[in-house]
């Protein structure tokens, strides 16, 4: 009887072997893909979208367009003024009271006396990030500015290496030198083009061409000024996002409205002393909030807001969600930049900018080499299918092409714990 079971089992149709594209993992990446672009996501990345694109426009357009201001006392109100007290009241709802925030801070400050001091570095980075790109959009236009800001990506992966021991995948060694390509395309110097000397005419006589000349050279130093303001901030933010990653991975565990709280007391004291000791007599003399308009305040507030909003942003919008609000950030920037600004936009702009959305969404990939990538693509493009094409087609489909488990698994969101995620709280 043994003889004949085995003897038989040739001509049964043996029971399919598991697939890791089944029609459950598909239901499974189908239903986490529709969280993704719930309705909650949707809200968080047009919030997103636009404190980014207004943040440029808005200190774009106070710089250049209205009466001249401290950016020092800018940061220290939107420090101060603004983050300090939502940190203060947020930890004391979490807390449970004013009384019980009081108590843990005093106990925190007991037992981590170190930690508070280590927290100056990233506030004092931090201060400098925020008054860099003041300057930044001083002198270089809102889209370009935008664009060379996320060389921020190129430092927070050599620091996560060197301070984190972090290993970067080949895909984020890949952005890395993608969005270096990037940046230097839409600043004009991957293929440099001669200055035209469309403001020569405005001259008359024999010095016109001298006064040409002279508002280029003048607006080439506001340029140069202006990357290095955005270099400067990308270095420094950089570096205190990868450090402040390394504090709250300590084994404290601190509350974040604790740290931001910490934070926002340190930039407020240091922006003091920094005002107190290169901008003291400006100050008297025309006192802290010259310049101070309508939308000099509008900025000073968005900024303030946007710090908040990442915490947000992160807690409902995984990396894909993230990378899809920066690029959209910078296009609607650089078209904000036409409107306000007659900013123009350029094939090499253009092509910067394609560039560095793309290696913005490289670098936030879950996949750690190009192969896992194209299939994570090729698995969100069956999922995205899912309804019209029936689950019984995905699962015949599915069967014929087996993918790596390993495709599937890296379109989970996961909790931030990179310093790319961690921006300045």
């Amino acid at each position: 009887e043994h003889s004949l079971e085995v003897n038989r089992a040739p001509f049964t149709s043996p029971p399919r072997a598991a697939n890791p594209c089944s029609q459950s993992t598909l239901q499974d990446i189908h239903g986490t893909f529709a969280a993704m672009v719930s309705f909650t996501g949707w809200v968080a990345l047009a919030t997103f979208v636009a404190q980014n694109t207004a943040a440029a426009l808005l200190m774009r357009y106070a710089k250049t367009r209205m009466e001249p201001y401290n950016s020092a006392v800018a940061v220290l109100l939107q420090e101060v003024a603004l983050k300090l007290p939502i940190s203060v009241v947020l930890f004391a709802v979490e807390c449970g009271g004013f009384g019980q925030m009081v108590q843990k801070i005093r106990r925190d400050f007991s037992e981590r006396p170190q930690e508070w001091a280590q927290l100056s570095v990233p506030a004092l980075l931090y201060l400098v990030t925020n008054i860099s790109v003041y300057v930044g959009y001083d002198n270089l236009e809102a889209a370009l500015g935008m664009v060379m800001y996320q060389s921020k990506i190129v430092f927070t992966a050599i620091f996560s290496v060197t301070l984190l021991n972090k290993k970067i995948s080949v895909n984020q060694w890949c952005a890395v030198f993608v969005l270096v390509l990037g940046v230097i395309a839409a600043q004009g110097l991957l293929f440099p083009q001669p200055a035209p000397e469309a403001h020569a005419h405005h001259g008359h006589g024999h010095g016109k061409h001298g006064g040409g000349r002279s508002l280029a050279a003048a607006a080439e130093k506001n340029r140069v000024v202006g990357m290095g303001a955005f270099l400067l901030a990308a270095v420094c933010t950089s570096f205190a996002s990868v450090y402040f990653e390394k504090m709250i991975k300590s084994d404290s565990k601190p509350s974040l409205w604790l740290r931001n709280l910490q934070l926002a007391m340190y930039s407020g004291v240091i922006a003091v002393a920094g005002l107190l000791i290169n901008d003291y007599d400006e100050i008297a003399r025309q006192g802290p909030l010259h310049g101070f308009g309508f939308w000099t305040w509008c900025a000073v507030l968005n900024n303030a807001l946007g710090g908040l909003l990442v915490a947000v942003i992160i807690k409902y919008a995984d990396n894909i969600l993230r990378s899809f609000a920066q690029g959209l950030a910078i296009v609607s920037g650089a078209v904000g930049s036409y409107l306000l600004f007659d900013f123009q936009i350029t094939a090499q702009f253009m092509l910067g900018v394609v560039l560095v959305i793309g290696a913005v969404f490289l670098y936030g990939a879950q996949a750690s080499t190009p192969t896992e990538l194209c299939e994570q693509l090729a698995l969100s493009c069956l999922a995205s299918v899912a309804p019209s094409r029936g689950d019984s087609a995905l699962s015949d489909a599915s069967a014929d092409a087996p993918l790596k488990p390993a495709a599937y698994a890296s379109v989970q969101p996961t909790e931030p714990h990179t310093a790319d995620e961690v921006e300045e709280p």
